[in-house]
């Protein structure tokens, strides 16, 4: 068995057995990430142990501002002068319960 991160892929990944025990998380990956995914609201990665397609961790990216107004002079100091700086959020971040405890969760942003 080898740990692969993917690109969610509906057809393929298997997404019905995922429980993290956070019914939000859940849910999100069972019927809400392909269509976020397909809609370009953010990018979903899933952690599988090949050859399995069971998902055992995902997480979500997606676009996202900072309005500098917001951030502390100090650290401003040394940034471009856009009002707007450029970002990456991680939304959802989510390890199978029967998987929880064994550093999966650093793995899958590594």
């Amino acid at each position: 068995m080898v740990l692969t991160i993917e690109l969610l892929d509906s057809k393929r990944h298997n997404r019905s057995i995922f429980a993290c025990g956070n019914d939000s998380l859940d849910t999100y990956i069972v019927k809400s990430a392909s269509q976020d995914l397909k809609k370009k609201v953010a990018t979903v990665f899933v952690l599988i142990d090949s050859p399995s397609m069971d998902i055992i961790a995902y997480y979500t990216l997606s676009t996202y501002t900072v309005d500098i107004t917001n951030l502390d002079k100090t650290f401003t100091k040394s940034l471009p002068r856009y009002p707007l700086l450029p970002a990456i959020l991680l939304g959802r971040l989510a390890v199978d319960s029967s998987r929880q405890g064994q550093g999966l969760g650093g793995v899958i942003l590594i």
